[in-house]
């Protein structure tokens, strides 16, 4: 029992709240939020499985990962406009609304965090839970200044945005008529400040209580110990969980490989895609999901083209467009190697697809089928297995054979962008095809292995 991993470990969780310390400017996020919720997340799944409460706290931060990834989604819309007007009206409405999920969701997750952390520190032996300081215990002061950060983060982030609603675009000389919004980068400034010192103090004194905890031998042990006789044994569990995570990471990277230009240059560089790709496989490979490690060359080989690629766009746009292609020879010749490169990243993304589809089959034949527990070898038994897994492989055929299409409009586009307008419509439909092929055998396929475990 020495040698037992810890059920919480302390470098996740700092860098979590790492990411989840930094201010937002409006809808701008300069350390994305919805990476420290998928590292939080990371961090708490085996304590998760011990404590309801904590369970529902994974599970609002969880869906926060999705909510928070769509401020990238909320930016490209926002800085997309070219009314001044509207583009403030919009980052008030989307400031607004991403300050609601904050208070809907992140509010009360914090708070059934530590009431699941206090309530097993009543179960278990514990040197850190009730620490006091003071009246109140360690846990209660924490849980009461992270409260205060996200609800202050939250108001002050969208506090500034208001005074777009005291602009005008007629009647200027109204008597009494002042346009704050001429102020919006002093007062964006005056709420960043006390957000980012209140965001420094809530960091170290969270890392510092994550530190005790962490640090709090019996405590530990006694969590190891509940979740390797309680929890451990569910083999499905951890099956159906890894599956469910390799869907959402992979999502996430399948939307990323989407080319969003805002003049000319792609704002979403394919190196994210192939880190997330990676980690994909990894879940994968480490989860008895599959055993085959053949991805790791497409995979890195991929990533390497995905940084040449961005650095030989960002080389040719910054100093020609589009049409200059046919005025200047060098501009021709610099582009054809633009290219040439993001051809064979394109074809290295392929094999990184090849490999997905491969992992995918091997988990239907694996993991889907017979319901464990009701094991029958009769050949009325095996055909429908048989059929069962021929759907889903039939899903997963389909999903890759979009996948094909969606690169090879990808080459289209760099190819014939300078000419034709609407190639950047037609790779946009393949993503999205794309995207929604794959989340439809996902689903098969988690509904299967559901119902392969489901009496585990």
């Amino acid at each position: 029992m020495a040698n037992r991993d810890k059920i919480i470990n302390l470098f996740p969780i700092v860098s979590a709240f790492f990411f989840l310390f930094n201010p937002n400017i409006t809808v701008i996020d300069p350390l994305p939020d919805f990476i420290g919720y998928i590292i939080l997340c990371t961090a708490l799944y085996k304590v998760s499985d011990i404590h309801e409460r904590i369970g529902e706290a994974y599970s609002s931060f969880k869906k926060m990962i999705f909510i928070d990834a769509g401020k990238w989604l909320a930016v490209f819309w926002v800085f997309g406009m070219t009314v001044p007007s509207e583009r403030n009206a919009s980052l008030l409405l989307w400031t607004f609304v991403f300050a609601v999920f904050e208070m809907i969701f992140v509010f009360p997750a914090y708070v059934k965090l530590f009431d699941g952390i206090t309530q097993l520190g009543y179960l278990y032996p514990s040197n850190s839970i009730f620490k006091n300081k003071g009246k109140r215990s360690r846990t209660d002061k924490i849980r009461n200044l992270t409260v205060a950060f996200v609800f202050l983060k939250a108001i002050l982030t969208f506090l500034p945005e208001l005074s777009d609603l005291t602009s005008s675009t007629y009647d200027e000389g109204m008597s009494g008529f002042i346009d704050l919004y001429r102020y919006i980068g002093l007062m964006r400034t005056m709420a960043f400040i006390p957000v980012f010192i209140v965001g420094v103090i809530w960091f170290l004194n969270i890392v510092s209580y994550f530190r005790a905890v962490t640090n709090d031998r019996e405590f530990m042990n006694a969590l190891s110990d509940k979740y390797e006789t309680a929890v451990r044994p569910k083999t499905g569990l951890f099956i159906r969980r890894s599956f469910a995570t390799v869907t959402l990471i992979t999502t996430i990277a399948l939307f990323l490989t989407v080319d969003i230009r805002i003049d000319d240059y792609n704002m979403i560089p394919d190196i994210l895609a192939a880190i997330l790709f990676i980690i994909a496989f990894v879940f994968i490979s480490k989860h008895n999901l599959s055993k085959t490690k053949r991805w790791i060359f497409p995979t890195a080989v991929f990533s390497c083209f995905s940084i040449l690629s961005s650095v030989c766009e960002y080389a040719f746009f910054s100093r020609y467009y589009y049409g200059a292609i046919i005025k200047s020879d060098e501009a021709r010749n610099m582009y054809i190697i633009v290219i040439v490169i993001n051809a064979l990243k394109v074809i290295c993304q392929l094999g990184v697809f090849v490999e997905l589809y491969r992992s995918l089959i091997t988990i239907i034949h694996t993991h889907t089928g017979f319901v464990v527990g009701r094991e029958r070898t009769d050949d009325r038994e095996q055909k429908m297995v048989k059929t069962v897994h021929n759907e889903l492989k039939k899903g997963v055929k389909m999903a890759f054979a979009i996948s094909v299409g969606y690169m090879i409009s990808d080459i289209c586009f760099d190819i014939f962008a300078p000419r034709i307008d609407f190639m950047g419509l037609i790779n946009i439909v393949f993503a999205i095809a794309c995207l929604g092929m794959f989340l439809r055998a996902f689903s098969d396929i988690q509904n299967a292995i559901d119902t392969k475990y489901m009496l585990e």
